[in-house]
Parts: C-alpha cells; sequence; structure tokens
C-alpha cells in the first residue's frame, strides 16, 4: 500500500440500520483494516448522540465547523447523497464546495434510481442546474448502476468521471440466523402466507396502496400476514398512527416493526414467503438483491431496472401489486426454482473491495470496464 489516506465519509451510519448505514460502515472497516485513516460524519438518525464511532453533529453550524476542521487536517470528503432530500442535497454541497477550496476535490457516492424527486432532470430548471453544479463541482462520482452512471453524465460530465460501483456487496449476506423476538415468532405461527416489506413513513414507500393491495390480497388468503419492517424511532408513530383506527381484522394481519439489526432482519426476511418492494425511485435495492440471494422471491413497483426474476406492478395500482403477489404466492415452487437457476453471482461480488479501491485512489478511470452491467448486478 501507498502511503494512508485520510478520508472522511459523509453519510448514514448505524443506528439505525439501512443499506446506506451498511455500505458505509464495511467500507470504513475496510479502509482501516488496509492501514487508512477514515472517519465518519454521521448525518442520520441520531447524529446528535455521541459515539467512539462515528462523529456526531449536533446541527447545521455544527456540521458545517466539522467539515471544516477535517478538511483543514488533510482529509478528502467522501459525501453520500441521492435525489430526494433537499436537505441532503445541501449538505453534499457544503461538503464538496470546501474540498475545492483545499485544493482536494470531494468524492460523490450518489444512491438511488430514475424515479427520483430531483433526479433527472434535463430541463432548464433550477433543480437542473444546482445538481448539474454539484456533480461538477466534485472530484469524482460513484453511483450504483452503469444506468445511473449514464443519466449523471447527461449532465456534461466526461464518462469517466462516473463510476459505477454497486451498493450490494457479498459482505451483506454474511449475518448469523438469530432468535426471534416472541411477538414476530407468535405473528409468523399465527400467519401463511407471510410478506415482508422493508418501509419508511415516506410518500414514495405507498402506504395507503399498500393497505388497499393487502386488504385485497387477505380476501384471497384470509390467513395472510404482512410485515412492515425498517420504520427510523422519528417516523415511528406516525406509522402507529396510520394504523391504529384500522379495523381489527386489518390490524391483525399486519406487523409493524421498527429499525433491527441486520442478522434479525435477515432471519426475518429469510423466513417470509415473499418480499414486497413499493418504492419506484430506489434503483439498485438491497433488500431486493438479498431477497434474491436468499431465494425469497419480489414483488416490486415496476421502475424499469429491476432485476430478472422479480415481478413487477405499476407503481400506484393496488388491484396490480395484488394480482402479482397472487401469481408469486400461487408460482411460488417454480420462482423459487427459477431463483436458484439463474443466480448471476451478485451475492458473490465484493464491491465494498471496490468502493474501498476508489476513495484510496486505487480504482482508476480505465477500471471502469470491469464494473458489471446493469442487468446483471441490480
Amino acid at each position: 500500500m501507498n502511503k494512508p489516506e485520510k478520508i472522511l465519509l459523509i453519510g448514514n451510519y448505524p443506528p439505525p440500520m439501512c443499506g446506506w448505514a451498511i455500505q458505509t460502515k464495511l467500507t470504513v472497516d475496510e479502509l482501516r483494516r488496509r492501514g487508512h485513516v477514515c472517519e465518519v460524519l454521521k448525518i442520520n438518525e441520531n447524529r446528535r448522540v455521541k459515539s467512539p464511532e462515528y462523529v456526531d453533529v449536533q446541527h447545521g453550524l455544527d456540521y458545517l465547523r466539522k467539515v471544516w476542521r477535517y478538511a483543514s487536517r488533510g482529509y478528502r470528503f467522501n459525501v453520500h447523497v441521492n435525489g430526494m432530500s433537499n436537505k441532503g442535497y445541501w449538505l453534499a454541497m457544503a461538503a464538496v464546495l470546501t474540498g475545492r477550496v483545499v485544493g482536494r476535490p470531494a468524492l460523490v457516492t450518489f444512491h438511488g434510481g430514475l424515479s427520483q424527486n430531483y433526479f433527472p432532470r434535463y430541463d432548464r430548471s433550477l433543480i437542473r442546474l444546482e445538481f448539474s453544479a454539484l456533480f461538477h463541482i466534485a472530484g469524482e462520482i460513484a453511483c450504483d448502476s452503469t444506468f445511473i452512471k449514464a443519466a449523471i453524465e447527461k449532465y456534461g460530465l466526461r464518462p469517466n468521471k462516473v463510476k459505477a460501483i454497486p451498493t450490494f456487496s457479498l459482505q451483506y449476506m454474511q449475518f448469523q440466523p438469530v432468535k426471534l423476538p416472541p411477538d414476530i415468532e407468535n405473528f409468523l405461527q399465527r400467519h401463511q402466507p407471510v410478506i415482508f416489506s422493508y418501509v419508511s413513513f415516506r410518500p414514495e414507500y405507498r402506504l395507503e396502496v399498500m393497505r388497499e393491495g393487502m386488504i385485497r390480497y387477505r380476501e384471497r388468503y384470509p390467513n395472510g400476514g404482512f410485515i412492515w419492517l425498517g420504520f427510523p424511532a422519528k417516523e415511528f408513530p406516525a406509522a402507529e398512527e396510520f394504523v391504529k383506527n384500522w379495523p381489527k381484522d386489518e390490524r391483525e394481519g399486519l406487523l409493524l416493526l421498527g429499525n433491527v439489526a441486520h442478522d434479525e432482519f435477515l432471519t426475518l426476511l429469510a423466513r417470509s414467503l415473499l418480499n414486497l418492494r413499493t418504492p419506484a425511485c430506489d434503483g439498485v435495492s438491497a433488500s431486493v438483491l438479498e431477497s434474491l440471494a436468499l431465494g425469497v422471491p419480489v414483488v416490486a413497483s415496476e421502475n424499469g431496472k429491476r432485476p430478472a426474476g422479480v415481478l413487477t406492478y405499476a407503481d400506484t395500482d393496488a388491484t396490480d401489486m395484488c394480482q402479482k403477489l397472487v401469481y408469486a404466492t400461487e408460482n411460488y415452487e417454480e420462482l423459487t426454482s427459477g431463483l436458484r437457476s439463474n443466480r448471476n453471482g451478485t451475492a458473490e461480488e465484493d464491491n465494498i473491495k471496490l468502493m474501498a479501491d476508489w476513495l484510496s485512489g486505487v480504482l482508476h478511470s480505465a477500471d471502469d470496464q470491469h464494473v458489471p452491467a446493469p442487468a446483471q448486478t441490480v
């Protein structure tokens, strides 16, 4: 290894656990294993909680102070962002501007797909100009797949500035099955079939559409159960409020959970019949790829880029959602057999290594060609 790099990752870090946070933690571990100096500026939930695992952020001014402090100490930034959050955009812009000022252009990791609130835009809107500025000021950009790379390049970027490095990696599937809490175990025993969904209390998750699809599905399978999992602590009260006035039968068919540890997440997913994925803005979803690696069939909203083997439905159509869930239930053996025979190696790819290579300067522009195309990696 050459001289150790000093890297500050700005993004999600557990707790709570999510796809971004898993990637950040695994990448930090890999960079430190290689001897690099690596710190995390945590910007997701629990960011105000002080911990030796990461650098806390108390408020906006505190964020700016800490960004400047690490820049003055010689750190290069890697900031995570998507096209769904206005606040997230400005946090990223502050980091990339600081990187330019100190002469170490920041590396931007861009998440999400092609149906986000603010991305992609090719009109003359202010939003397009804002993201164009972010992309151009950044030193380099990594995204989840080659089709997102192509969309970013349309902002006028040269191809070798944008790297396609899938978020999902073989480390995501390295877990130990755990004993589930009694309330979850009781729900699994009382309900069959069980359908798993990783959700948040945000518009793109289409909870009203999900509810209507669930009602229709349980007309066909009265004993069916649904698990909504993943709500951060700040969203969980709103989720409870959303369901509290449902009819008793509906409420009994739903298990509402918050954010859980990754081992528990995959244990529960593996014991479910199907995985229902609702947001169409997600692009490359870690939970979808985890399902496929576990052999759990996936029904997902159509976004034009779902992996082979995923059954898709029209984004806002509860009837279509229900029909695909029924089809997947009735043809479960055929679908799981197809998943076993069509494994494409995604779960064996070490994309954490590629991300660590990119952040430490090992992965150069000429290496783009070895990154798999989206049809094989999504």
